[in-house]
């Protein structure tokens, strides 16, 4: 090996093994202010129609079974605190994303028709994801969306984005739209996603209430950092 490829290849070790170690505080809840790279905001949505399920009976079996919803080989989930179901706020869940990265995030909020998590330390990302039913008008119409506003962790993390993650986690989320649209009983009649980096956004679904600290995190851990 040259010297050259040498120097080249000691920073790609170097984030490598850092990625693999995780932060010294693994499991306390982080925002997209501890991430790097543009703050992203990823929607992916399904329209169902014909839904013998109400919109919240979909919203609470999703969120109770989110582990099984989800494909195993691409997003693992499973309960850090008890087995779920259920899945309180509060909770907290490990994730093994294509088998091999782990990841872990928080049950901020509950309510009816939806929940959102928060990225701990030892996640790829660094930020929050809403998952949500929206009853339309018409009976059994609903709208499933799945919404990440989010920056990634690190600087390795971002390149496997760029470099072939984004499309793993794109089918990820897909497949967890399909399977909850089959629980609703309804039919999938359109589907969709799309990306937005802005220096200013926010999710699409804003909370009735915002926590002082985030779930997990006790105001005086807080007010130390």
């Amino acid at each position: 090996m040259s010297r050259l490829l040498r120097l080249l290849t000691l920073p790609a070790v170097a984030l490598a093994a850092y990625a693999l170690k995780g932060p010294p505080d693994p499991l306390r809840p982080s925002g997209p202010e501890d991430g790097v790279g543009p703050l992203t905001r990823r929607r992916y949505w399904v329209e169902v129609e014909g839904a013998t399920r109400t919109p919240e009976a979909v919203a609470e079996h999703w969120r109770n079974h989110l582990p099984d919803h989800a494909p195993k080989w691409l997003a693992w989930f499973r309960g850090l605190d008890h087995p779920v179901p259920p899945v309180e706020k509060g909770d907290r869940l490990g994730i093994r994303m294509l088998l091999i990265r782990r990841g872990y995030v928080v049950v901020e909020h509950i309510d009816p028709l939806g929940f959102r998590v928060r990225t701990l330390r030892l996640h790829p990302d660094a930020g929050t994801s809403d998952f949500r039913v929206y009853p339309q008008e018409e009976p059994g119409r609903l709208v499933l969306q799945i919404e990440s506003l989010l920056r990634t962790n690190s600087q390795f993390d971002r390149l496997a984005y760029i470099f072939g993650v984004h499309a793993a986690q794109r089918r990820n989320w897909e497949l967890t739209l399909t399977s909850v649209a089959g629980y609703s009983g309804g039919r999938i009649v359109s589907r969709g996603h799309e990306s937005l980096e802005m220096p200013q956004v926010a999710h699409s679904y804003t909370l009735p209430e915002l926590p002082e600290a985030p779930v997990g995190l006790e105001p005086s851990s807080s007010a130390q950092t």
